[in-house]
């Protein structure tokens, strides 16, 4: 080859590197620019992914809030006590109006504003942050049913929007097991399932409560007092439980050879009671466990069966509990002294400053409590008017109740033993059947001192001449009887005469203002009115001190009041204005209400229930009684087992002190602000009895079942806000 030649073809090799080097660089070229493109989609993905998350974020703030708004805005009043879809449409102008005010209270002034049209309210975009999301909610009435409220929440970030969706109910409830203005008491075999509430700040002890175990043996006290020590020193909170999930609290607890006998992740004194009595450990207590060896008696049967009782069926239907009234306590009874949180008006400090050093919150506040939902607080202190029930007594009106008594409610009928449809007279004792009073059982079973229809005394008199043994005597009673009120109490307050109603069956009645009577052996269908004064001392007093001036008035030249000079229309001005009865061994088949004072008068507006009296409301389940400033008195100072009554529906009074053997199916509201305490369960002989460790002198402490039944309807008449509750079920993400 020539060397022309050999430079030629190096020329030509040199041309074909380039065209490869261009072909790669213009691979690499495109590789870069699609590596790019993926990159930057990938980045726009990602972000869009962030907006999603942000405006998803967004809309469950929304929904958030319009439910604590719901919760804390001055929502409308209705005194109709079951919301249906009439009334609920009737109450949805007052909703979009409480919504718009509560919005006036928004910082941003665009915020506030609201767009309404036809059963639908809409908001402004509402910013979650600065530079951030926002969210739109909309109310909107579900045409097909106006009691719930459709909710949806629209939440944005970017260009990126998610919507979220919950029903909420118009409804009407207390919410509370028990709720009052004055101190509320718990006794000895007391249980409550449900929230407990007292109003007033300045009256202490808001509350006390007592062990339901420390009496049942010397041992089980001081290991329950060793224990509360414990809680005091080393337990914050006021709910006196361990959560076994804490491990320094478990530590120190078990360190002292305190621990969780019952397996359910709390050492309390449940767990004390469970090893004292629980012999093999099974952590079961039967009643051969439970019975005392020196006695062959229960140690306290009232407690058991109080125990047994709980988690009772609500309605007919609801299925039943496993383990209800088995007669074994164990952890299907799900025992805790108050289920349900309790809520004060009072702070901590301020309780702990009135009791001195003598004694602390904890020597007040003993047993379990147990939020219901598992997550609240179990005790509350310094809660404002929004989270406790109104109980002004001016939100009450018993009008309805009236209406259904007297000669409003049918043809009256007046016959011996029976009277109907009327308001009573003094003169109807007259219609009291022939009874006997036993002065000398002989050798029947009579009581001495008792009353009986003459047809019972002279069949028991047959049937103890035909056995050889001797008659009973007895005499025909007086028509007046005068009693010391409260009766059976060793701190009375007054003496009244009576006029004696025996063996009578009443149904629609009204009982007139000064009528003062003793009911005895005596039936109540229908419902019963008590008409009382309602302009206390001439000027509508609220004031619970001139309430007790105006019940000692007496008139011109008797002399002044004194508690144990018998009052009659004759001597006292108090006994005229006011209605101060007692129902002996009597059955109450219906509710039982009242006019409503404008202040608490203590004794001259109040009402006992003693000895055997039933009640078994067959006529109303919404309540039981209704009587806001009435002092009511329920159950025996002696025998706790008297009187085994259900109290279905709402218990409002003035005051309530609940003895012997009871079941509320519903709640206890007490509006009066007169009274020292409202006592629930037996606590003494004496009313400002807060010690006592002495059983009734029949034996046992009785027992009380309070549960709070949120399937009750209200009755009509009580004036307080309606709630809009959520359905959390309903919950969902929704199309935009």
């Amino acid at each position: 080859m020539t060397p022309t030649n050999r430079i030629n073809l190096r020329k030509h090799r040199r041309g074909a590197t380039a065209v490869v080097a261009m072909m790669y660089l213009i691979i690499f070229s495109t590789l870069a620019v699609a590596m790019f493109e993926v990159s930057t989609l990938n980045t726009r993905a990602a972000g869009n992914f962030a907006d999603n998350d942000r405006a998803r974020a967004s809309a469950e703030s929304g929904l958030r809030w319009m439910t604590w708004r719901f919760v804390r805005m001055a929502r409308p009043k209705t005194s109709i006590g079951d919301i249906n879809s009439t009334v609920a449409d009737s109450l949805w102008p007052g909703i979009v109006s409480s919504i718009q005010a509560d919005l006036s209270s928004m910082q941003t002034t665009a915020e506030r504003l609201t767009t309404v049209t036809t059963g639908q309210l809409k908001t402004a975009p509402i910013s979650t942050e600065v530079n951030g999301g926002t969210f739109v909610v909309t109310v909107k009435q579900n045409p097909a049913d106006k009691r719930y409220l459709f909710v949806t929440s629209t939440g944005t970030y970017g260009q990126t929007s998610k919507s979220l969706s919950m029903t909420f109910k118009i409804d009407k409830k207390v919410k509370f097991a028990i709720v009052g203005k004055v101190p509320i008491q718990l006794g000895r075999s007391t249980i409550v399932e449900g929230p407990v509430a007292m109003a007033t700040a300045n009256k202490y002890p808001p509350v006390l409560m007592l062990s339901d175990f420390r009496h049942l043996s010397t041992s089980l006290r001081n290991k329950i007092d060793a224990f509360n020590d414990f809680l005091q020193e080393n337990h914050p909170g006021y709910d006196n439980r361990i959560n076994v999930n804490n491990p320094d609290e478990l530590a120190l607890a078990t360190a002292e050879n305190y621990s969780d006998v019952n397996k359910d992740g709390y050492i309390d004194e449940y767990d004390l009671f469970v090893k004292e009595f629980d012999g093999n450990s099974d952590n079961k207590i039967t009643k051969a466990e439970f019975t005392n060896p020196s006695t062959g008696k229960l140690y306290d049967v009232d407690l058991f069966n109080a125990i047994d009782a709980l988690g009772s069926p609500m309605f007919d239907g609801d299925p039943m509990r496993l383990g209800y009234q088995d007669n074994v306590i164990d952890n299907y009874d799900a025992y805790t002294k108050v289920r349900g949180q309790l809520t004060m008006a009072t702070t901590a400090n301020a309780w702990q400053a009135n009791l001195g050093s003598g004694s602390t919150i904890h020597d007040m506040i003993v047993g379990p409590i147990q939020a219901a939902d598992g997550a609240s607080v179990p005790v509350k202190f310094g809660a404002d008017a929004t989270e406790i029930f109104d109980l002004s007594p001016t939100n009450f009106n018993t009008a309805s109740f009236k209406n259904r008594t007297g000669s409003t409610a049918g043809t009256t009928v007046r016959q011996s033993g029976r009277i109907e449809n009327t308001t009573l007279l003094a003169s109807d004792v007259t219609y009291t059947p022939a009874v006997r009073q036993v002065t000398v059982a002989g050798g029947t079973t009579l009581v001495v001192g008792q009353v009986y229809l003459k047809t019972t005394f002279d069949a028991a008199n047959t049937t103890a001449v035909a056995a050889g043994k001797a008659q009973a005597t007895g005499i025909t009673p007086a028509n007046t009887a005068d009693e010391r009120t409260p009766f059976g109490s060793t701190t009375w307050q007054a003496t009244y005469r009576r006029p004696a109603f025996r063996f009578i069956a009443f149904k629609n009645v009204r009982i007139p203002k000064g009528l003062n009577a003793l009911f005895e052996s005596c039936t109540f269908k229908g419902v019963t009115f008590v008409e009382l004064t309602t302009n206390i001392n001439g000027n509508n007093s609220t004031s619970s001190s001139e309430g007790m001036t105006w019940s000692k008035r007496m008139k011109s030249g008797q002399g002044s009041f004194s508690k144990d000079t018998a009052l009659t229309t004759t001597n006292s001005r108090g006994f005229d204005d006011g209605n101060n009865l007692r129902f002996n061994n009597c059955t109450m088949n219906g509710p039982v209400a009242s006019d409503n004072p404008s202040a608490y008068t203590h004794f001259s507006n109040s009402w006992e229930f003693t000895g055997s009296t039933l009640f078994d409301n067959q006529v109303d389940q919404t309540a039981t009684m209704i009587a806001p400033q009435t002092n009511i008195e329920m159950g025996s100072f002696t025998d706790p087992s008297a009187a085994p009554s259900k109290l279905v529906g709402v218990v409002v009074a003035g005051n309530i002190d609940i003895r012997g053997t009871s079941v509320v199916d519903g709640s206890i509201i007490v509006t009066g602000d007169g009274a020292g305490n409202t006592t629930q369960g037996w606590f003494g002989p004496s009313d400002s009895d807060t010690t006592s460790t002495t059983p009734m002198p029949e034996g046992g402490y009785g027992r009380l079942n309070i549960r709070y039944n949120p399937t009750r309807p209200l009755p009509d008449g009580i004036n307080v806000m309606i709630d809009i509750v959520a359905d959390l079920q309903t919950y969902e993400e929704v199309a935009k």
